[in-house]
């Protein structure tokens, strides 16, 4: 992946427009614009697209009989998943 940063104050006027155009609004004189390009992905098969689909509903099947399980309300295990989203949201331990 090719990526690079350009502060828009340093971009030539028709740059900027070009940009502005791409990102469908004005930019300030102190953004950044980030650009990054990515391979083409190969598109997978149906069967690979089927098999990924049954992984994730067997995970999720999984999830939802150890909550079943574990002896917690909805409530306390809405605790425990936002707890959880925002340790790694913000980095906490």
């Amino acid at each position: 992946m090719e990526k690079s940063f350009h502060h828009v104050a340093d971009l030539p006027d028709a740059t900027r427009i070009a940009v502005e155009g791409l990102v469908g609004h004005a930019l300030g004189s102190d953004d950044v614009v980030y650009i990054a390009t990515l391979g083409a992905q190969v598109e997978s098969s149906p069967a690979d697209r089927e098999a990924a689909w049954n992984e994730l509903e067997s995970s999720i099947a999984k999830m939802q009989r150890a909550a079943s399980n574990s002896g917690l309300s909805s409530e306390q295990l809405d605790a425990l998943l936002d707890e959880e989203c925002a340790a790694v949201r913000y980095g906490r331990p």
